[in-house]
């Protein structure tokens, strides 16, 4: 992980990435959750997930959660409350992209000492 300077570390611990989590109930069977993680504790997030049993409630916020896949009127929920943009998800595979994430958030904050 990255050392963030001191206004890095104060925008990322302002930020907060809403992620749609996927995988299976102690069943068997498919579930999702949309979590909200801080920017700063993203890469931590995806590092507990190749632990095996994951809760994402210990990183995050659950926003939403359920079996299957997320209904039509949550999506719309959480599109409309929360800005979520189905269309645009990116896939974050591991802790090395949630890195790479984290870092475009911070460039893209306009309190970002490098976008004055």
């Amino acid at each position: 992980m990255t050392e963030l300077t001191r206004s890095e570390k104060m925008i990322a611990e302002k930020t907060v990435c809403i992620l749609l989590v996927r995988g299976e109930s102690p069943d068997g069977e498919p579930i999702y959750a949309y979590v909200g993680v801080r920017a700063d504790k993203l890469e931590a997030f995806m590092e507990a997930q190749k632990s095996g049993m994951f809760y994402p409630e210990d990183h995050g916020v659950i926003i939403e959660s359920g079996m299957g896949e997320p209904a039509d009127d949550i999506r719309a929920k959480m599109e409309k409350e929360y800005g979520f943009n189905h269309a645009a998800m990116v896939d974050i595979p591991d802790s090395e992209q949630a890195t790479k994430v984290r870092s475009d958030i911070i460039k893209k904050d306009p309190k970002h000492p490098g976008n004055q």
